[in-house]
Parts: C-alpha cells; structure tokens; sequence
C-alpha cells in the first residue's frame, strides 16, 4: 500500500555504545552528579528535529525548556532501581547547558522547581533515557520490557499522517544497555552524558516553489494521501515516517502553474528501491534537486533544457521572466563549483587540490563528465539529474531549431521546430580571469573535450550578428570561464 510523505526526513541514529562503569568507583558515590545531553545529527539530512534547540548559546542544548524525557536506571545485576523518571528541562545554566529536574511527585505540569537528578544518576550503572515522556510506561518493570519499547512505540506509528506534527511521531532513545542499540550513554566520573538517537526512518521532499499538495482524497493506487506536509518561509515540504525495515512505496501529487504532477518512486522512475533504517533520511531523488524539474523546457531533444543558467537563480531580485536572460555564473570546464577567479592560476590551484579521481586537467582527447558530480558543476549545484550537455546533445538542439539573434540584448532564441517552446540564451563572452571578454559572443561549455588538443575542451559560439548561425569553437582552454545550460534526460 502506498505511503503517504509529509516534510520527508529521516531520521538518523549512532549505534549504541555498550559502556559501563564499576560501582565500587567511590567517586561515583559522593558530590553532585551532572547531566549532559544532545541528539545526534541526522544521517543523511542537515535538519534536526523539532525537538532539537538552537539558542543564542549554540548547540549546548539541543532541548527547550519545558521537554521531558523518561529515564530508567539499573543496577549492576540488570534491575530496574529508577523505573520512568520524568524529567523536564527547566531552562539553561550561565554556559548555555540545559537544566534537568525531576517532577515531584503528584506536581503539576508547570512544576519549577529545581529538584535534582544527582541522587538517581548516582545509583546506577546502565541507563536508559527516551524523549517524549510516555506514562505508558509506567508498567515497565523488567529488562525485557524495556527492551520492549522502542518496538511498541514503532507498532503505533500511524498509516496516516497528514494531520501529524513530525515532534509527535518522533522517538528518541539514549541507551547503554545490551540489546538496546539506540544513542548512547557515557559515564566519566560524576557526569553523565546522554546522546540520543532517532529510533525511527524519515522520508522528505521538497515541493517546487509555488507548488501545492494535491489533498483529494482516494484509495488509489497511484496516490499517496495521508502524508504531512508543511510550509516552513518559501518551502513546501511533505515527509513520513517510517518504521524501520518497512520498504519506501508511496506517489504523490501536486499542482503548479495548474498543471498536475505526479511524483512516485515507482519502477517508471529511475529510483532505488531500499528498506528503511532507523536514523536515515531518504529523498525521493538521490540527489534531491535544488532546481525543480519543472523549469525545464522540452525543445523536442532527447534532454529537457533549463529555462535558464547555472547560477542565474542565485541572484538577487531575479524574477521568474527576467532569470531566463541573465549570465548566470561561469565555470571551469570540469570544474563542478563556483570559483572566484577564472584562467590558469585559478586552474592550477583547483586541480592541486583534487583528490577524488583523475584531475580536470588531465582528462583524457573527447573524455565526457557529463553528469559525474565530480566534475559536472550543473550536477553537483542543482543536484538531481542535471548535468551538463554533451557535444552531441548540443548538437541536436541546433538541428532541431530555429535561432533569432538579438543583437541589441544580445541574447540567441532557439525554438524547437516542433514543440514551438523557445529558450534564451544570454552572450557573456569568457574569463581567463576575473575580467569578461567579448561579452556579445556567445560561448556555453559542452561536457565534451577536444579530440585533438589536450588542454582544450568544446563550446558553443554564437556570433553577435543576426545573419550569424550557431557553431561550435574547439578552442577554449579548459581553464576559461564560460556558462552553463544545464539539461536532464527525458
């Protein structure tokens, strides 16, 4: 049955360390204990979760004040002594550390005071701390049933989660105790340092901008309904969790610019299947693409092309109409990020630095790093299946179109002699430094290197004039700067 997504992430966790420590340690016995803790980063995805804190002491405190989180103790013997301790955060101490109190018993939930957690840490040798409390488990009375936890509460996960807040669903574990592999726990002296781990899986997808969840609501089997989705400043974002060892299957749908789209990770799609584990966040793409799909232009080629350059999007005050005729940012060839000078020093320093395979430089007569992300700079910025065009694929948009130079904006409109669809494409000349020249020709790399000259790769050349027809130039130097139209293939 298909799963609904909601803001997909999932979610990331350590395995545990099995640690213990003696209790004949004197020290254990005597001052006041202290209490670390944090939850782990999760795999595979830079945002945390809800329950995650930022405040203007950084990262010390990873918990708001007012969470609560349960806690078992057990003895050397494995017995429960401290059986579903409740207790919350109260606030920060003077060095940004969370503050950790336990509820009296019979308080109310607003309780502040300040009752310390240093005579139960003091008993124990394993540990076992879970947020959010749960007075569901106050029955909990053996290891057994401890262990029992984490697959009772991923039994409850709900099919349906498109009313979920995600902090809700979410279940984190601190353990380090055998047959417990979630977080962990380390004891140095009087202090105890808990780290949490996601017990569960996350799946997310960002939603083109402007785009809307389609909510109808069906059985079908090409539709997932029941995810949560969210809107976070300009990011519309769906995600659902999963238990792991559940295998990812769902579609979903949305609308944009009244058109409806369908988005799945079905055999039509060229995605993984994969089984869930607990502490990942998976995309429905590997590569989740920064620039949606949707932007791309189908000229009647075997590529879609982008409506606009690599880099263009990035500059401020750009709008929907006016980014189609903008430079964007040039690159290298074979260099697959932004640099902030161009020509042979820049070159030099780049490929000095190159550990990941054959240096830029080196690339062998007609090699093609089209879509490797270690070189092709569309693939590694926008992510997804964007990649930079061949030769060939360069080739097959001059056959399959019509140009009009405009020589006063200098700009080339290729329109597809079938689809009708037209893209722009903006002179900016080259770099073999920072300062541009010829800026009323146009030169676009291709992925492709020369067949003859070493140093020397492909690119377009579209001349200033209007009688003028597109060619290509086979002698830019792989060190010059020059933009990018980025395509992905049908």
């Amino acid at each position: 049955m298909k799963r609904t997504l909601s803001y997909i992430l999932i979610v990331s966790l350590l395995s545990a360390l099995f640690l213990s420590c003696s209790k004949s340690d004197s020290t254990r016995e005597e001052g006041e204990w202290k209490l670390s803790m944090r939850i782990e980063s999760l795999q595979g995805s830079a945002p945390t979760t809800k329950v995650s804190y930022s405040g203007p002491y950084g990262e010390h405190s990873e918990f708001e004040t007012g969470d609560c989180f349960g806690l078992f103790v057990l003895d050397a013997d494995g017995q429960i002594i401290v059986s579903n301790l409740k207790a919350y955060c109260s606030g920060l101490d003077n060095s940004g550390v969370g503050v950790w109190s336990v509820f009296k018993e019979g308080s109310a939930e607003d309780n502040s005071s300040n009752y310390p957690l240093s005579e139960k840490l003091s008993q124990g040798v394993s540990y076992y701390a879970y947020f959010p409390f749960d007075e569901g488990f106050d029955s909990v009375a053996d290891l057994e049933g401890l262990k029992s936890i984490v697959p009772s509460r991923l039994a409850a996960l709900p099919k349906d989660q498109s009313a979920s807040q995600y902090a809700d669903l979410d279940f984190l574990v601190a353990s380090n105790i055998e047959g417990c592999p979630y977080g962990s726990v380390s004891l140095t002296g009087r202090s105890v340092s808990l780290v949490f781990g996601h017990c569960f899986a996350l799946f997310r997808f960002h939603l083109p901008k402007g785009a809307v969840k389609y909510d109808y609501l069906f059985d079908g089997v090409d539709f997932t309904p029941y995810v949560f989705a969210a809107t976070e400043g300009d990011e519309n974002e769906c995600r659902y969790i999963f238990a792991p060892g559940e295998q990812l299957d769902f579609s979903i749908k949305y609308v944009l610019d009244g058109k409806l789209y369908r988005i799945s990770n079905d055999k039509g799609k060229r995605l993984w299947p994969i089984t869930t584990k607990a502490g990942h966040c998976y995309f429905l793409d590997e590569n989740a693409p920064k620039v949606p799909y949707s932007t791309a232009v189908d000229m009647g080629t075997s590529v879609m092309w982008a409506d606009f350059n690599l880099g263009a999007e990035n500059v401020a005050g750009a709008t929907r109409e006016s980014v189609r005729t903008l430079p964007g940012t040039p690159v290298m060839w074979a260099v697959n990020c932004f640099t902030p000078s161009y020509g042979q020093s820049e070159y030099n320093k780049y490929n000095n630095s190159f550990t990941s395979g054959t240096k830029p430089v080196d690339l062998p007569l007609s090699y093609d790093f089209s879509s490797d992300v270690r070189y092709d700079a569309a693939r590694n910025l926008w992510g997804g299946e964007w990649r930079t065009p061949t030769l060939s694929e360069w080739q097959e948009l001059y056959n399959a179109c019509t140009t009009f130079t405009d020589t006063d904006n200098h700009t080339i409109t290729f329109t597809s002699k079938t689809t009708k669809n037209s893209i722009i494409l903006k002179f900016a000349g080259y770099y073999d430094s920072s300062t541009q020249s010829q800026p009323t020709t146009g030169y676009y790399w291709t992925s492709t290197a020369h067949d003859v000259n070493l140093p020397r790769a492909n690119s377009t050349l579209f001349a200033g004039t209007s009688s003028s027809v597109p060619k290509f130039n086979s002698n830019a130097n792989r060190y010059t700067g020059l933009p990018v139209r980025p395509v992905y293939s049908k």
